[in-house]
Protein backbone atom coordinates (compact mmCIF):
# COMPACT_ATOMS: atom_id res chain seq x y z
CA UNK A 1 0.00 0.00 0.00
CA UNK A 2 1.35 3.31 -1.42
CA UNK A 3 0.64 6.47 1.61
CA UNK A 4 0.54 10.26 -0.03
CA UNK A 5 2.88 12.22 2.30
CA UNK A 6 2.82 15.85 2.13
CA UNK A 7 6.24 17.30 0.20
CA UNK A 8 8.66 17.69 2.58
CA UNK A 9 7.09 15.27 5.58
CA UNK A 10 8.63 12.45 7.10
CA UNK A 11 7.56 9.34 8.55
CA UNK A 12 4.81 9.67 10.89
CA UNK A 13 3.05 6.75 12.63
CA UNK A 14 0.54 6.13 14.97
CA UNK A 15 1.67 3.42 17.45
CA UNK A 16 -1.14 1.44 18.94
CA UNK A 17 -0.57 -0.07 22.83
CA UNK A 18 -2.83 -2.24 24.92
CA UNK A 19 -1.30 -2.64 28.27
CA UNK A 20 2.47 -2.62 27.65
CA UNK A 21 2.26 -3.83 24.36
CA UNK A 22 2.33 -2.51 20.74
CA UNK A 23 -0.92 -4.01 19.18
CA UNK A 24 -0.28 -1.91 15.99
CA UNK A 25 1.29 0.73 13.71
CA UNK A 26 -0.70 2.81 11.13
CA UNK A 27 1.32 5.29 8.80
CA UNK A 28 0.39 8.84 8.33
CA UNK A 29 -0.30 10.28 5.07
CA UNK A 30 -2.64 13.55 3.84
CA UNK A 31 -5.72 11.34 4.03
CA UNK A 32 -7.88 11.24 7.55
CA UNK A 33 -7.46 7.96 9.48
CA UNK A 34 -10.45 7.01 11.49
CA UNK A 35 -10.40 5.25 14.60
CA UNK A 36 -12.96 3.39 16.56
CA UNK A 37 -14.64 0.04 17.08
CA UNK A 38 -16.31 -0.36 14.02
CA UNK A 39 -15.36 -2.26 11.50
CA UNK A 40 -15.86 0.62 8.35
CA UNK A 41 -12.67 2.62 10.54
CA UNK A 42 -8.83 2.63 9.48
CA UNK A 43 -7.91 1.92 12.74
CA UNK A 44 -10.43 -0.61 14.46
CA UNK A 45 -10.19 -0.91 18.01
CA UNK A 46 -10.98 -4.10 19.60
CA UNK A 47 -13.38 -3.41 22.64
CA UNK A 48 -15.79 -6.03 24.01
CA UNK A 49 -16.75 -3.43 26.75
CA UNK A 50 -17.87 -1.10 24.45
CA UNK A 51 -15.59 1.85 26.07
CA UNK A 52 -14.75 2.71 22.65
CA UNK A 53 -17.26 4.55 20.54
CA UNK A 54 -17.81 2.79 16.39
CA UNK A 55 -16.83 6.32 15.06
CA UNK A 56 -14.59 7.59 18.19
CA UNK A 57 -11.82 9.56 16.74
CA UNK A 58 -10.49 10.75 13.60
CA UNK A 59 -6.28 12.05 12.88
CA UNK A 60 -6.01 14.75 10.14
CA UNK A 61 -3.24 16.78 8.64
CA UNK A 62 -3.77 20.35 9.20
CA UNK A 63 -1.38 23.17 8.93
CA UNK A 64 1.50 21.09 8.32
CA UNK A 65 1.03 19.07 11.55
CA UNK A 66 -1.28 16.45 12.74
CA UNK A 67 -4.52 16.34 14.84
CA UNK A 68 -6.41 13.50 16.67
CA UNK A 69 -10.45 14.96 17.27
CA UNK A 70 -12.93 12.99 19.00
CA UNK A 71 -16.26 13.07 17.30
CA UNK A 72 -18.28 12.97 20.23
CA UNK A 73 -17.62 9.86 21.76
CA UNK A 74 -19.67 8.93 24.90
CA UNK A 75 -16.52 7.98 26.99
CA UNK A 76 -14.14 10.45 25.74
CA UNK A 77 -10.55 10.69 24.30
CA UNK A 78 -7.96 11.77 26.86
CA UNK A 79 -4.33 13.32 27.12
CA UNK A 80 -2.93 12.97 30.38
CA UNK A 81 -5.57 13.36 32.77
CA UNK A 82 -7.78 15.60 30.20
CA UNK A 83 -10.75 14.57 28.36
CA UNK A 84 -9.91 16.20 24.96
CA UNK A 85 -12.13 17.20 22.18
CA UNK A 86 -8.78 17.98 19.78
CA UNK A 87 -5.48 17.10 20.71
CA UNK A 88 -2.19 18.30 18.27
CA UNK A 89 -0.27 14.97 18.00
CA UNK A 90 3.59 15.59 19.16
CA UNK A 91 6.09 12.96 19.90
CA UNK A 92 5.53 10.63 22.50
CA UNK A 93 2.42 12.22 23.96
CA UNK A 94 0.12 9.60 24.87
CA UNK A 95 -3.47 9.46 23.67
CA UNK A 96 -5.99 7.23 25.79
CA UNK A 97 -8.94 5.77 23.63
CA UNK A 98 -11.11 2.93 26.12
CA UNK A 99 -7.88 0.83 27.07
CA UNK A 100 -5.83 1.77 24.45
CA UNK A 101 -2.93 3.85 24.64
CA UNK A 102 -1.73 6.03 20.88
CA UNK A 103 1.56 7.13 20.67
CA UNK A 104 2.51 9.37 18.06
CA UNK A 105 5.59 9.25 16.54
CA UNK A 106 7.67 10.80 13.73
CA UNK A 107 11.03 9.63 14.26
CA UNK A 108 12.35 8.87 10.74
CA UNK A 109 12.88 5.15 9.87
CA UNK A 110 16.01 3.33 8.61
Amino acid sequence: MTVLRPEGAGTARILVFRADAVQRAIELGSHVVTIGRGAQNDLVLDDPGRTISRFHAEVRLEDGGYVLVDLGSQNGTWSGEMRVDRVELKRGTPIMIGPYRLIYDDTPLG
